[in-house]
């Protein structure tokens, strides 16, 4: 049976945020870090071209709680969210607005929003004793807030490495393959399982240590004990679906939950993968940093 993907609006979204359209660094990047030498940052076109994320440091929350400011100053209204009124099903609407602003009608204050220490965001300029960072996510569409400098810190980041990615490492949470020559050298086929939302399959691509990965580049998969085919891939109102029959399926998986095997897609099935998710307009653009020691984190801008 087919696993509906299920978009829950929490406010651990918000506390993990990410990036946005104000991009000083408008060129199209038609580099990306090969799988071969990913590690020493050598490029090479890719047929993915995205815009760079427009990030010029990050911070981490230092302080047990924080608020995000519409103004630097800490007496400006603060970001909020307000859920959607006497919902009782995982596809609750959440809006994020400031509290200065009305609410709407059907929906209630949810939360004042307070970020917790450990939290990261991206730096997009300074502005007095503030941090302007980045907030922008699939369900926020404020795309910045300020924050006190005095309650977060600098951290640094590292570039990811193909091979460390593919392996799945420690710090990397899902399942990945490097694709390593040919007209798709340097994209990234990225597996992720959730108990909401099913299996996902993203096409991204690496460059300069950073995965980035188009929004409208994921697609929803499944298994389909019925179909001859290997895998079959389609659009359907604007979602793009695959399915997979028994072939596929990756060795030891829990038969209550399979999932697709990246390593036995042939280069013919990765090419009408590829070349079917491309045809769209990629906009906004899951990306991922490596933080050593602490793992990954993942924020949103909009490429030019």
């Amino acid at each position: 049976m087919k696993k509906m993907r299920k978009f829950v609006f929490v406010l651990l979204g918000v506390l993990i945020p990410t990036l946005t359209a104000n991009c000083s660094n408008k060129k199209n990047v038609e580099k990306a870090v090969t799988a071969e030498t990913a590690e020493v940052g050598e490029t090479n076109e890719s047929v993915i071209k995205v815009s760079m994320p427009p990030f010029k440091k990050f911070v981490e929350v230092s302080v047990e709680e924080s608020a995000l400011y519409k103004e630097t100053d800490t007496k400006s209204p603060t970001l909020v969210s307000w859920s959607e009124s006497d919902c009782e099903s995982d596809f609750c609407e959440m809006i994020y607005q400031w509290s200065d602003q009305p609410g709407k009608e059907g929906f209630e204050l949810d939360s004042d929003i307070r970020v917790g220490e450990g939290t990261f965001y991206p730096v997009l300029d300074e502005e007095k004793d503030f941090y302007k960072v980045g907030t922008l996510k699939r369900w926020c569409e404020i795309e910045s807030a300020y924050i006190p400098k005095n309650e977060v810190k600098i951290v640094e980041t590292a570039p990811i490495k193909a091979d460390e990615l593919e392996q799945n490492k420690e710090l990397f949470y899902d399942r990945y393959r490097v694709l390593r020559d040919g007209k798709y050298k340097g994209v990234v086929l990225c597996d992720a399982l959730s108990e909401l939302s099913g299996e996902t399959l993203s096409v991204g691509v690496l460059v300069d240590g950073v995965l980035l990965t188009p929004v409208v580049y994921e697609i929803d998969t499944y298994l389909n004990t019925e179909q001859q085919e290997s895998i079959y891939i389609r659009e359907d109102e604007g979602t793009f679906n695959l399915s997979f029959n028994k072939s596929m399926v990756a060795a030891g998986e829990d038969e209550y939950d399979p999932r697709l095997d990246l390593n036995k897609l042939s280069d013919k099935q990765i090419a009408e993968i590829v070349e079917t998710v491309i045809k769209k307009k990629p906009e906004l653009v899951n990306c991922m940093y490596l933080f050593p020691s602490v793992g990954t984190d993942n924020f949103y801008y909009i490429t030019k």
